[in-house]
């Protein structure tokens, strides 16, 4: 579904929109308190915009939003040392989202890629933290990370489904009224 007939102008305003809004989840995810029995483990809501992103614009514009959002999420939470590990698997999830999406979309709902991506941020983030820290036996974690991953990456990709079809709506809108409010 990618949009290649937008003008440059709400293309970019687009772009702006979803960077704005994984920004804000990042943010409001940093309050939500991290269980103590889960370090790491995370609720992954700004991947949201990461997902509509690769759906409607495609790969490149996905890897900018997706380090965009990473970056200043970090420097914007105080978590400048969580750049490292927020950017890889930023970058590493939408890289596997991408792939799932363009060659087995619809076989794969949006669902299943979005859980796909938060096993992907989650391999990324242990593999950061092994090559920081020294210490690959992180990756026993891996599978309890990927249990939280799985939960929330269900409920990530069905938010992602509905609020696709809401941007449908508006971009179509926006094509049909010629650019025009």
């Amino acid at each position: 579904m990618e949009l290649r007939y937008l003008k440059n102008t709400f293309k970019i305003v687009y772009i702006a929109m979803l960077i704005a809004i994984g920004l804000v989840l990042h943010i409001i995810e940093s309050y939500i308190p991290v269980m103590v029995s889960l370090p790491g483990a995370k609720l992954g809501l700004a991947n949201i915009a990461s997902l509509l992103t690769v759906v409607v614009f495609g790969p490149a514009t996905a890897f900018v939003v997706s380090a965009v959002r990473a970056l200043l999420g970090g420097l914007l939470t105080g978590g400048v040392s969580s750049i490292p590990y927020s950017l890889n698997g930023a970058l590493f999830s939408t890289l596997i989202m991408w792939l799932v999406y363009r060659t087995l979309y619809p076989k794969v709902s949006l669902i299943g890629i979005s859980v796909l991506g938060a096993a992907a941020h989650n391999i990324a983030q242990i593999f950061t933290a092994s090559v920081i820290l020294g210490n690959f036996g992180l990756f026993t974690y891996l599978p309890v990370l990927g249990i939280v991953g799985t939960i929330t990456g269900y409920f990530i990709g069905l938010t992602a489904n509905y609020a696709l079809g809401t941007l449908k709506v508006s971009i179509q809108t926006q094509r049909k009224n010629g650019g025009k409010t």
